[in-house]
């Protein structure tokens, strides 16, 4: 998640520059959504080296993800070892967890979404991953040096703590850069940004993103995909059986 401030005199500049070119303007909801497709990348199997820092601290974890890209998604954790067999499943805009421990899945209440992630800089609603395109109206901010920038307003209505986004992309694959999350006071909060690009069929993957609490010095997550297996996951896998037992 990233920030960057724009004044309207600049944001005024680079569109009468795109204007200028000749160049018939993008639509603002197809440029989302081709950035959003890059982040789903599709279909299949992969392992998250989890890097959670803070003050005088480091944390690794490492998960066994799969996923159908679109909306259904299984996380279990395998290291470290206190942590080791704790599950996520997202089916939609429904979370649960399962505890080893206690032997229970719990479905995560709507209340409880704003917590850490395993004491990241993740927080349960963003693993939810509700589509940017259903929360928020976007429009092109700007195009400069390849790079073209969204701003994302929410809807009326939309749940999300988020008075503004803006997103930056690759201007000729759409390809994710950044993201900066902004609060209802237009402060810049939290940044995501996505490097190591993989192309799968038509789509550009990130495989690395960063994480980075704006308002704590030293909070900070870096997510590492890796043993990335694109392809068909079984159904089984997105069901409560599967987040007790797992998935293989």
């Amino acid at each position: 998640m990233v920030r960057t401030v724009w004044t309207l005199g600049i944001l005024a500049a680079l569109l009468a520059s795109s204007a200028g070119a000749g160049a018939p303007a993008p639509d603002p909801q197809a440029v989302l959504r081709a950035i959003e497709d890059n982040h789903r990348g599709g279909s299949g199997r992969f392992t998250i080296a989890l890097t959670v820092v803070r003050p005088g601290r480091q944390t690794e974890y490492v998960l066994d993800i799969w996923s159908d890209g679109e909306d259904r998604a299984l996380a279990v954790v395998r290291a470290p070892a206190r942590d080791a067999g704790q599950a996520f499943l997202r089916v939609g805009d429904n979370l649960w967890l399962y505890n080893p421990r206690l032997k229970r899945a719990l479905r995560l209440p709507p209340s409880g979404r704003s917590e850490s992630f395993l004491g990241s800089d993740i927080s349960y609603s963003d693993l939810a991953g509700r589509d940017a395109e259903q929360d928020y109206t976007p429009r092109i901010a700007g195009t400069a040096e390849g790079v073209i920038t969204l701003e994302l307003r929410p809807k009326p209505g939309a749940p999300t703590p988020y008075g503004k986004l803006l997103v930056r992309a690759q201007a000729a694959t759409y390809a994710p850069l950044e993201w900066t999350f902004y609060d209802q006071r237009d402060r810049a909060v939290k940044r995501v940004t996505f490097s190591d690009h993989t192309r799968v069929g038509a789509r550009l993957f990130p495989t690395r993103t960063v994480v980075e609490d704006l308002l704590r010095e030293g909070y900070r997550t870096t997510a590492s995909l890796r043993d990335l297996r694109f392809g068909a996951v079984p159904e089984t896998c997105f069901t409560l059986q599967a987040l007790e037992q797992g998935c293989e």
